[in-house]
């Protein structure tokens, strides 16, 4: 394996896409509009496909055929996550410097899904925002394109990125980004340009101030650095119980490790994106078990209910707790909090026996991106899309690496300035897969089910978290009930 800077790029961000789960989590409520020129109607040029309009030769760009003069504007519902709004911002000002007839009018909330999903249930196509980030409650979004309420943005693949003409998207990108970016009956709502990584994340000066082991390399050496951690009291690990699922972000693929384990991965991964014995699966219980076992031994926060995902970090920055489940994007969410002397480090936990056995960390490609409402006018979708596109150059690319979000265009490691500018949380993710026999994946589903059983099989599971995490209730029943739930679900949606 190679272990050069380039290659570990590409081998972290070349996987898979992961919109389900949570992407970075909240920050703050700034809504920015623009000056807001209204939306125009359909009258607008071609595409790509030149001067198909109206507009005179000379009058419309010649990258894109598209108007010059007409004034356009771009209603945005922008998630503002984890990864802020700097590299949002930045986009959008590089973007309108270079076609000065188009604006943005941006919506910016940690909580968009909740106003999009407002929207999208008033069925008001004028009221709804031309673009949005991914952000929807529970399977919302994936049910959605499956009703073709979002523009299909496939062709984008076959158009040239605007910094490298010749070069076409699919070519730009790292491999396996289009075998693996979400699609929808074989169509793509949305074009992934960034990646992330989940996991534990941690202060390697105070585990080197403490003697903790930073790598441990089998399952009882991590067993035996929680209890060293406990015994010098600390909390082992910490997570948001406000959003139990975080703890799914260290947890969730260790399903694949121990398949990968058994020598069944091939079949478990088929079956796990595929939603089959979801909650049955030898793989599924033990990783509940060792959670449960975990807990009983009080390696979870205490009080881990009532905490928000921002509590939870800073109980990483002031050293309350040793370890946070959570994702790449802690560094760039938390810079205003980090104590000076901090140094991020990151593990997994390593379900494996022997230190030959690969070990298994979850991410995703997909962190920053968009999609377009299909019901608005032909010309505002055409701009739309040429935007997404735009955050396919390198100049993006390279700001959103300083944000947290880590570029997946193939060229982008070819510089070494690039490669600086990562953040050192992202960094930390490369350095151990690199000396742990590390292997990628995600942990999404190809599937969404709209069933009310679906529905509480999940609740089910996710108010289970707590009680497993806090060692009180064994989660094999529990998981029984579930996959009885998740069983008629299949059958009836065959």
């Amino acid at each position: 394996m190679n272990h050069s800077p380039k290659k570990l790029m590409a081998g972290m961000l070349a996987i898979v896409l992961m919109f389900t789960l949570l992407v970075g989590c909240s920050g703050g409520n700034n809504n920015t509009p623009a000056e807001n020129k209204g939306n125009t109607g359909e009258k607008g040029n071609g595409g790509n496909s030149g001067n198909g309009g109206n507009a005179a030769e000379g009058e419309v760009y010649p990258e894109n055929g598209l108007s010059k003069t007409e004034k356009i504007t771009i209603k945005w519902g922008y998630w503002e996550n984890g990864y802020g709004r700097a590299w949002m911002d930045h986009a959008v000002e590089k973007f309108t410097e270079k076609y000065p007839n188009v604006t943005f009018d941006i919506t910016s909330s940690p909580v968009i899904r909740d106003l999009i999903s407002t929207k999208m249930a008033a069925k008001n196509d004028d009221d709804m925002f031309d673009i949005i980030s991914p952000s929807f409650n529970g399977d919302e979004g994936t049910i959605a394109q499956k009703a073709g309420l979002f523009e299909d943005m496939s062709d984008l693949w076959e158009r040239d990125v605007p910094d490298a003409p010749g070069l076409k998207l699919k070519d730009a990108v790292l491999d396996n980004t289009m075998e693996y970016a979400q699609k929808i009956d074989g169509k793509f709502y949305q074009i992934p340009m960034g990646a992330y990584a989940l996991g534990l994340f941690y202060d390697k000066a105070f585990f080197k101030e403490k003697g903790w082991n930073e790598n441990p390399k089998n399952y009882d050496e991590f067993l035996a650095l929680m209890e060293t951690i406990k015994n010098d009291g600390i909390a082992p690990i910490t997570y948001p119980g406000v959003y139990a699922t975080y703890i799914n972000f260290a947890f969730l693929i260790k399903q694949f490790e121990l398949a990968d384990k058994a020598g069944n991965i091939e079949q478990y991964t088929k079956d796990f994106r595929q939603g089959i014995n979801m909650y049955s699966a030898p793989e599924v219980k033990e990783y509940w078990t060792r959670m449960y076992e975990m807990g009983k031994k009080g390696y979870f926060v205490e009080g881990a209910a009532a905490l928000n995902h921002t509590q939870s970090q800073m109980q990483l920055l002031q050293h309350k707790a040793a370890l946070a489940s959570t994702g790449d994007w802690v560094e760039n969410e938390m810079k205003d909090a980090i104590p000076e002397g901090f140094e991020w480090g990151f593990m997994a936990i390593p379900f494996v026996d022997v230190t030959q056995n690969k070990v298994w960390v979850e991410n995703g490609i997909g962190a920053g991106s968009l999609m377009i409402w299909k019901n608005k006018p032909e010309n505002v979708k055409k701009w739309a899309k040429e935007f997404a596109l735009f955050l396919m150059t390198n100049d993006i690319q390279a700001v959103n690496g300083e944000n947290g979000i880590s570029p997946i265009r193939k060229d982008f490691a070819e510089n070494e300035a690039n490669l600086a500018k990562l953040q050192a949380a992202p960094k930390a993710v490369l350095e151990y897969v690199k000396n742990n026999n590390g292997q990628f994946a995600t942990g999404v589903r190809d599937v969404a089910f709209a069933s009310p059983d679906a529905a509480k099989a999940t609740k089910m599971i996710e108010e289970l978290i707590i009680e497993v995490t806090a060692g009180k209730k064994d989660p094999l029943p529990v998981l029984e009930e579930a996959d009885k739930l998740m069983k008629k679900v299949l059958e009836s949606e065959k």
